[in-house]
């Protein structure tokens, strides 16, 4: 991974402390991410899981353990009970009472959640600003272990495209606040329901739906398209996590057939993604798809700086062909 590009985000926060884990830099980690959690807006839970498994790595149990109570009992969140009593940095916990009393808790309240839980959608603009022209909808998918809040920070100036921006959040949550799109026909089920009900709702323009998706959110997003789940005028998929992507090459024909257009974005520091992005974009071309494919230098999981900034042009040029031609 390479080092923090511009100003620090949530995504870059968790980015940067998995980088000093991975040098083995356990100590070093756990200050990174305690010193600027508070600067940037994320999930909360998500910080305190690294915060105590990062203790727990650094032999610091106690500290861990008194994290690990302040996330569950405090702050009433919860963890997954497979990850608790797996995960390698914590199993020097698992003899502990306190841990394995924390643990119970989580596994009840996992268990509520997983029963109770629910999509959700949140629609930003979906009546306003658009006068006599009838707006465009352009939906964005989170990633794994985000939600709609974090999404919308990345995604909310489409509306100046004169835009509805639609949000969509999983059903399928993995901690507190955190939800993920692991199970790809699930996801598109609700996807589909979400889509019909905003077209059945708002009086906007079917044929120049624009669908964006971050790392699982884009791998969502392309599985919708190909299997006909919803039908859009383009794409922009950031950081796209793609892992079938070679046994979803066949099916790429689809996009050239329907018109469809697309704008990747990918950093080259992006050790998870840029390969397969790398691959997509070449399947893309090889299909005759009119595509645009951004390589951010120094980049890893993460938006580029000026994504918000450009996005409102990039979604023109995506529902005008503008720029992605030549």
């Amino acid at each position: 991974m390479g080092a923090v590009v511009g100003g620090l985000t949530y995504e870059r926060l968790l980015n940067r402390t998995l980088e000093l884990y991975r040098r083995g830099d356990y100590s070093g980690a756990y200050d990174f991410i305690t010193r600027n959690a508070e600067k940037v807006n994320g999930n909360v839970a998500q910080v305190y899981n690294f915060r105590y498994s990062l203790a727990s790595r650094a032999k610091r149990y106690d500290l861990a353990l008194g994290l690990m109570r302040e996330a569950i009992i405090d702050r009433g969140f919860w963890y997954s009970y497979d990850y608790l009593i797996e995960d390698d940095d914590l199993r020097p916990l698992g003899g502990d009472e306190r841990f394995r009393q924390l643990v119970s808790i989580c596994k009840e309240r996992e268990d509520e959640a997983k029963r109770n839980t629910r999509p959700d959608l949140k629609l930003v603009n979906p009546i306003e600003g658009h006068g006599d022209k009838r707006p465009s909808l352009f939906i964005a998918l989170h990633g794994n272990q985000q939600n709609m809040r974090l999404a919308e920070e990345n995604w909310s100036s489409s509306v100046l495209a004169d835009c509805i921006l639609a949000l969509p959040q999983s059903s399928q949550i993995d901690f507190s606040d955190a939800f993920g799109w692991n199970d790809l026909e699930k996801g598109a089920r609700e996807l589909k329901e979400h889509v019909e009900r905003i077209l059945s709702t708002y009086d906007v323009d079917p044929g120049s739906t624009i669908i964006g998706g971050f790392s699982a959110g884009a791998r969502l997003a392309l599985y919708s398209i190909l299997h006909d789940v919803v039908d859009v005028k383009g794409f922009l998929f950031v950081g796209p996590w793609l892992p079938e992507i070679d046994v979803w090459e066949p099916l790429l024909v689809k996009l050239r057939n329907k018109g469809i257009r697309g704008h990747v974005i990918c950093g080259d520091k992006d050790a998870d993604c840029f390969e397969s992005s790398n691959r997509f974009a070449k399947m893309l071309d090889r299909a005759g798809v009119v595509s645009r494919y951004d390589i951010a230098k120094g980049m890893d999981h993460d938006f580029p700086d000026d994504f918000k900034q450009n996005l409102p042009r990039f979604i023109n040029d995506l529902k005008e062909l503008q720029g992605l031609v030549g």
